[in-house]
């Protein structure tokens, strides 16, 4: 058995909600006991840690280099930045953002990683969670297996150093991927995490054949897979099922979300990033009313700035107000923390008896209830109570 402790808090944040009067007994990382205060309370409050559910950590060497503005136009200016970047800065910078999340109470990452730095810097940090490699053939759309391979093998070998981290090949986009590597990746089971529907121009380019992917892709010599939306294209792919984790989903309609929902995908939501650069606002609710699980992302640093959770949840909010599809606090928090690890098959995230879920403590001797958790919580509030084993 191990050690024992008691932690007494103001409360216990428990499925997303702030749970006043209850203490917790641990047996080491293990939850022993939920039950009533049988004291005098401290001032803090407990929570889960928080699950940041999409992620670009060797971005963040880029932060405040490339301004914001319309998405295709920054995606134009952050590539030239990125290519120069050596491997050494970019480790500096994942590590850096690594550090940044475990500090604002992060314990499981889902990363989205380009170069060999992400799983370094995760483990560094003491952060869990999982990799993926991301997988781009704009330049091999005809003849995509041997690049298949290379990344193939390029994950394998994250992975063989990565120390219980899993790293799984991954399409990055619909419009940055062929069809046939599309199709490969929804037939093969495997876990995979795709950016959809980020901006409107998914939809002008494959509904119309109009827009600046359309252009690329005209450049490039490459026939129009033609759909009504990017839902409907991986849908007809088999990349809309379970174990597939669909990143920013902002320009949606109602059959979309329809779609997502009946084929079991999931959903990461970044508010930062999709503000900042001019993104349609996300419908969350509707997606979670029709039982999509949604988790909460930071994005990279080059669009959304240093990782904060509060942040986050704060924007996801406010977005979803001025959609006029308000969530609640209660919402983002679960959708931060439980909703996050489920949407991507990770680890049961509750507090309960039996759980060893990461948990963290929170300063705030004000909160009372969860949006009070959500406004006045920063990263200078948090600390470690039990960390990701």
């Amino acid at each position: 058995m191990g050690d024992r402790s008691l932690i007494r808090p103001i409360g216990v944040v428990l499925e997303g909600r702030l749970e006043l009067g209850v203490e917790l007994l641990l047996e080491g990382r293990t939850i022993a006991e939920l039950r009533p205060h049988t004291g005098v309370p401290e001032p803090f409050v407990v929570s889960p840690a928080f699950v940041n559910a999409h992620s670009h950590l060797e971005y963040r060497t880029l932060l405040g280099r490339v301004e914001g503005g319309d998405f295709w136009e920054w995606i134009q200016r952050l590539l030239p930045q990125k290519r120069r970047l050596t491997e050494e800065e970019s480790l500096q910078g994942a590590a850096l953002a690594a550090r940044e999340n475990r500090a604002s109470g992060v314990a499981w990452l889902v990363e989205h990683s380009d170069l060999p730095v992400s799983v370094r810097a995760m483990r560094a940090a003491g952060l869990s969670g999982i990799v993926f490699q991301e997988t781009i053939t704009l330049r091999e759309w005809e003849s995509p297996e041997p690049l298949r391979d290379r990344v193939a093998g390029i994950a394998r070998s994250h992975a063989a150093a990565a120390e219980g981290i899993p790293v799984f090949p991954s399409p990055h986009s619909p419009y940055t991927v062929d069809p046939s590597t599309l199709q490969w990746f929804g037939e093969s089971g495997r876990p995979v995490s795709i950016h959809v529907a980020e901006s409107v121009h998914e939809r002008r380019w494959l509904a119309e054949g109009v827009g600046p992917m359309a252009e690329l892709h005209q450049g490039l010599g490459h026939a129009r897979p033609e759909a009504q939306s990017a839902t409907q294209y991986l849908a007809r792919l088999g990349l809309c099922r379970p174990g597939a984790q669909w990143v920013h989903c902002c320009d949606l309609d109602d059959e979309d979300v329809a779609t997502i929902a009946r084929g079991g995908a999931a959903v990461a939501h970044c508010p930062r990033s999709n503000r900042a650069l001019g993104c349609p606002a996300a419908p969350i609710r509707r997606l979670r009313e029709a039982g999509v699980a949604v988790g909460m992302g930071t994005d990279s640093a080059a669009s959304a700035g240093v990782p904060d959770m509060f942040e986050e949840m704060r924007l996801a909010l406010e977005l979803s107000r001025e959609l006029g599809e308000p969530l609640t606090a209660e919402d983002v928090w679960t959708m931060a923390t439980t909703e996050g690890a489920r949407s991507v098959g990770g680890p049961d995230w509750r507090i309960q008896p039996g759980s060893s879920v990461p948990l963290i403590g929170l300063n705030l001797p004000d909160a009372r209830e969860t949006e009070d958790l959500v406004q006045l919580g920063r990263p200078e509030a948090v600390f470690w109570i039990s960390g990701p084993a």
